[in-house]
């Protein structure tokens, strides 16, 4: 009878460990390669000696136990196996948990048909820029930037043709920015690209280079409701950058809103802002022209 407990405690600890491996891999394929992976995997390697030992014991051990303190080592393995099963299981619940704020938070911070970041992240990341360029003396500019007689393509192709034409122009904008650049929808088709450490000359290219890429691109060339050339499209944009008279968010979005109403004010396709100081850093090429 002793033997049957015996046996029974190990063959079910067996069992848990065999469902412990099963959690292990639902971890592993929650996370991306990297060490925690490979720690992971390296578990799963652990567990499956375990289980080998727990095996190795009953074969070794059958029919000896004859005494009540025979059963110390078979429930040793029995709650062994139950605290690693419970440890794995706690840490898929956490790694789970982790993945569901983390897609929680990016759902808050990103807009959902462009998947750059939305309005709300913007203005925290421009106050957070604006106060690293006030302390530290670095430079900072914003480009505000609107596509031009983008209702014609809604009302012409319809809303879905626009959505597609909107993720395609932030994929072509995303292309041309460095890595600390910030592109955030401003609203509707308004884009707001946040560049640290970019004086106002340095912006008037970007701004430039932006505009050009968008004005080369045929967009929609695939879709159902363009045209079998696809669509053209350009954008206006408004450049302000942070000085002494533009040293708060509200000053700098206003400047910027208003160097965009010019362009568009002048006939679209245009930057403005920045020109100045472009022309004395011997920059050229900056779009003045009419579209």
């Amino acid at each position: 009878m002793l033997s049957v407990v015996s046996n029974s405690l190990v063959l079910i600890g067996c069992i848990i460990l065999l469902a412990s491996l099963a959690v292990v891999r639902k971890i592993t394929l929650q996370l991306s390669a990297g060490r925690s992976c490979k720690s992971w995997c390296a578990m799963s390697g652990l567990i499956v000696l375990f289980v080998v030992g727990y095996l190795s014991y009953i074969a070794i051990f059958w029919d000896q136990q004859t005494a009540m303190v025979d059963l110390i080592v078979p429930g040793i393995f029995f709650f062994g196996a139950c605290f690693v099963w419970f440890s794995t299981y706690i840490a898929l619940q956490t790694t789970l948990d982790v993945m569901r704020i983390s897609d929680l938070e990016h759902e808050t911070l990103t807009d959902p048909l462009t998947g750059v970041y939305n309005r709300r992240f913007m203005e925290q990341r421009l106050a957070e820029e604006i106060s690293k360029a006030r302390r530290y003396c670095f430079q900072l500019s914003i480009l505000l930037f609107d596509l031009d007689h983008f209702k014609r393509v809604n009302d012409e192709h319809g809303h879905q043709a626009g959505d597609r034409m909107l993720i395609e122009i932030c994929n072509l904008v995303n292309d041309q920015l460095r890595d600390s650049d910030i592109l955030s929808r401003y609203g509707g088709e308004e884009f707001l690209v946040i560049a640290p450490n970019t004086g106002p000359a340095e912006a008037a290219l970007l701004a430039e280079r932006l505009r050009a890429r968008i004005e080369a691109n045929v967009f929609l060339k695939d879709h159902e409701e363009s045209t079998a050339q696809g669509l053209p499209i350009t954008i206006s944009i408004g450049i302000a950058s942070f000085d002494d008279d533009n040293d708060n968010d509200e000053t700098l979005i206003g400047n910027a809103d208003r160097n965009l109403y010019q362009a568009k004010h002048e006939g679209r396709n245009r930057v403005v802002g920045g020109h100045d100081a472009a022309t004395n850093a011997g920059i050229t090429g900056i779009a003045t022209r009419a579209s």
